[in-house]
C-alpha cells in the first residue's frame, strides 16, 4: 500500500517533470522547418526527344527537425530526379525521387511538396529557315532606301515537333529611326508563328546574326506592272481562255520606303459570272495607301471567253435487217391430216 499512497500527487509530479523536460528541450533544441526549391533532373532521357515538365521544373522540399540539425542542411545537398527509362511519347505521370545524405534520416524528416510530376516527351525536329528582316522607323537621310542583309542568311531551329511546325518565319527586327549612314549590328533571330507571335522552347543556331544596313539613294517614283484580278468566273460551259490589260504598267509616286514594298499593282476584283462572250471592261486600280498613281487610276481589261464543247448524246441504234434464215418460211405439210 505504500507505493499507492499519494498516487495522484505522484502522477502529477511525473507529468510536471516530463513537461518541464519537454519545455527545456524545446527551448534548447527547438523543432524547426526549412523549405528549399530543388530543380528536377531528368535521367535516362531517350535520344531525339524533347523533354518538358508540364507541372514545373522545380519541387519544394521541406526539411524538419531540431534546429541545430536543420541549420546544417543546404539545398545543394538535395537532389530531385525523374527516371525517364520507361516513359512513352506524350504526357507521363512519373515519380519524383529525392536523394540526400543518409545521416539525415536519423534526425530529420524530408518531404516533397508533390510525389509525382507530369512529363511530356515529344520528338525533336530540326529545320533550316531563311531570315526575314523587318525594318521600322525612318532614317534621318531623305530619299534613301535601307537595305538590310543578314549574315548568315539562314539559321537552324531545333525543338519539339509541334513548336517547329508552328514557325512560319525567322525574323530580325531593326528600328531605323535616326539612322544616318551604313552600319553593322548584331541581332537575335526570333522564330515567329503565322500570327507574328514568338514561338518559345526552340533552339536557334546561330543564336546571333550580323545585320548589315546600307542606305541606298532611291527616286521617289517607281514603275510597276498591273495584274488584273479576276473574281467570279463565267458559269459552265463558258470559260476564260485569255485576258490582257492596257496599259500593262503604271508609275507610282511616294516615299522610297513605301515604294520598296510594292512590286505589282492589282485591279479591283472583276466579276465575270454573267459573261458569255468576249468582253472589254474598264476597271479601277487598287492603289495601296501612302502612294499615288501618275496618270489615270483606271485600266482596260480585255477578256476572251469560249464555250466548252459538250459531247453529243448517244443515238438510238437502228434495228438490224433480218437474215435469210429469219425470212425463210417453213414448208407446209404435203397433206394435212396425215
Amino acid at each position: 500500500m505504500g507505493w499507492r499512497s499519494n498516487l495522484v500527487e505522484k502522477l502529477g509530479s511525473l507529468i510536471t517533470a516530463v513537461l518541464l523536460v519537454l519545455y527545456v528541450q524545446s527551448q534548447l533544441h527547438p523543432i524547426i522547418e526549412q523549405t528549399y526549391e530543388i530543380p528536377i533532373e531528368m535521367l535516362n532521357a531517350p535520344p531525339n526527344y524533347e523533354v518538358s515538365l508540364v507541372s514545373g521544373n522545380r519541387v519544394r522540399v521541406t526539411v524538419r527537425g531540431m534546429r541545430e540539425a536543420v541549420e546544417t542542411t543546404s539545398a545543394n545537398q538535395i537532389r530531385a530526379t525523374i527516371d525517364l527509362r520507361n516513359a512513352r511519347p506524350g504526357e507521363n505521370s512519373l515519380p519524383i525521387r529525392l536523394q540526400y545524405p543518409t545521416e539525415w534520416e536519423r534526425s530529420l524528416t524530408i518531404t516533397a511538396e508533390r510525389q509525382r510530376a507530369r512529363v511530356s516527351l515529344e520528338q525533336r525536329l530540326t529545320r533550316q529557315m531563311s531570315i526575314r528582316v523587318v525594318l521600322s522607323g525612318t532614317p534621318d537621310l531623305q530619299e534613301v532606301l535601307a537595305e538590310a542583309i543578314p549574315e548568315p542568311g539562314s539559321v537552324r531551329i531545333t525543338g519539339p515537333a509541334s513548336a517547329v511546325h508552328r514557325v512560319r518565319a525567322v525574323q530580325v527586327s531593326f528600328d531605323m529611326t535616326g539612322l544616318q549612314g551604313d552600319m553593322e549590328v548584331d541581332a537575335v533571330p526570333t522564330p515567329v508563328s503565322a500570327e507574328g507571335e514568338p514561338v518559345l522552347n526552340l533552339q536557334v543556331n546561330p543564336a546571333q546574326v550580323r545585320l548589315k544596313l546600307n542606305l541606298v539613294p532611291q527616286p521617289t517614283s517607281k514603275t510597276v506592272p498591273i495584274s488584273p484580278r479576276l473574281g467570279d468566273l463565267p458559269r459552265f460551259p463558258y470559260r476564260v481562255v485569255w485576258f490582257s490589260v492596257e496599259p500593262v504598267a503604271v508609275q507610282l509616286r511616294g516615299s522610297p520606303a513605301r515604294l520598296a514594298d510594292i512590286s505589282v499593282l492589282e485591279t479591283q476584283p472583276i466579276s465575270l459570272r454573267n459573261f458569255t462572250q468576249d468582253a472589254q471592261v474598264r476597271v479601277a486600280l487598287k492603289v495601296p495607301p501612302g502612294v499615288e498613281v501618275v496618270g489615270s487610276r483606271e485600266v482596260t481589261v480585255q477578256v476572251r471567253i469560249t464555250r466548252e464543247e459538250q459531247p453529243a448524246p448517244p443515238q438510238p441504234s437502228e434495228p438490224k435487217p433480218p437474215t435469210d434464215k429469219e425470212t425463210e418460211k417453213p414448208a407446209p405439210d404435203e397433206k394435212e391430216g396425215n
